[in-house]
């Protein structure tokens, strides 16, 4: 039985099709997740303030979960590939906390909602107007805070605008952008205790 010249054809087709058709190899992700580092705990003080951390509020555009690096004045890249491990505000408030106690000048550092029965010496609200590293390698963060007296007459008794200076980060390594802006809180948290020792 002869073989038809198109179904020879076509079987040739089937074959060389299938062996280019191959699937592709599975690429690992190249993702990575970032967390802020908070500073070394310091000796427990009893006899410190209370703060209460009512608010710590992020700039719309620093809800993505993607780390930022500024191009320009007016541009930003979000780069894909290196995430953030927790929502930025939530990030910045675990460490604000943090570094407000590791100062030693705070007793305890309570988060909103507060117990009712709680005392508290002082509250702070924090905006953080900008979180991300420079394409030249600076790093950017500032933040805008009040502190807030207690109870029935409650005011606000100073406030600040605080801007993080002379940090750099390898713009090779998203690692050592988060670990400057780490530092960066720190310095938030050392700016407010200092306030706080004013009152």
């Amino acid at each position: 039985m002869k073989n038809h010249p198109a179904a020879l054809v076509f079987s040739v087709a089937v074959v060389l099709f299938a062996a280019g058709c191959s699937l592709p190899q599975a690429q690992p992700d190249p993702t990575r997740f970032y967390v802020l580092t908070a500073p070394a705990a310091a000796v427990p003080v009893t006899d410190g303030a209370v703060i209460g951390l009512r608010n710590v509020e992020v700039a719309a555009y620093l809800r993505s979960r993607s780390l930022i690096v500024r191009q320009g004045e007016h541009e930003v890249e979000f780069r894909e590939f290196a995430r953030w491990g927790e929502a930025l505000d939530a990030g910045l408030a675990r460490v604000l906390r943090e570094a407000l106690l590791a100062t030693g000048a705070a007793e305890q550092v309570v988060a909103t909602p507060f117990p009712l029965d709680q005392h508290r010496d002082f509250d702070v609200n924090v905006r953080v107007l900008a979180c991300e590293g420079g394409a030249d390698g600076t790093v950017r963060f500032r933040a805008g805070w009040e502190l807030w007296s207690t109870g029935a007459g409650a005011e606000i008794v100073e406030r600040g605008d605080y801007q993080s200076a002379g940090l750099t980060w390898d713009t090779r390594s998203e690692a050592s952008l988060v670990a400057a802006l780490s530092q960066a809180v720190a310095g938030l948290g050392a700016e407010i205790t200092a306030a706080v020792g004013r009152q």
